[in-house]
């Protein structure tokens, strides 16, 4: 389902290039959160793909040099995915809810500025 040049970018983690990378940032993200997810929606429409979840996390090991809390809540998010042939070439994590963001960010974790994700249409920008 993924292609193995996947790229992929989330508030938790950027620039992960190919699918090896990918599992290991996955799985070293389920060591340290050890989430339950429950599927919200899903989407498919050509060469596009949008999957709402909502993660239920405790962190309870290191993350990203981020020390263990304990910490719990959720965080909803949407997956925007690229298919190429039937498998996934991109997927960008964005955030529904901020209690996951914002409890990294207070960590220390440095959060993602001037994402742009590539465009089906580019907006015009309004005169000042």
């Amino acid at each position: 389902m993924i292609h193995p040049d996947v790229k992929s970018n989330s508030t938790a983690g950027r620039n992960i290039d190919g699918i090896a990378a990918l599992k290991r940032w996955n799985q070293s993200f389920i060591d340290a959160f050890r989430p339950r997810t429950d599927l919200i929606d899903h989407f498919v429409a050509g060469d596009r793909g949008l999957v709402t979840i909502n993660l239920h996390w405790k962190h309870d090991r290191p993350f990203n040099g981020l020390a263990p809390t304990g910490k719990t809540g959720t965080s909803v998010e949407n997956f925007i995915l690229r298919i190429e042939n039937g498998l996934v070439t991109r997927w960008d994590v964005a955030d529904a809810s901020l209690d996951l963001a914002i409890y990294l960010h207070d960590g220390g974790l440095k959060m993602p500025t001037f994402v742009e994700p590539p465009s089906l249409i580019k907006g015009v920008a309004l005169p000042t």
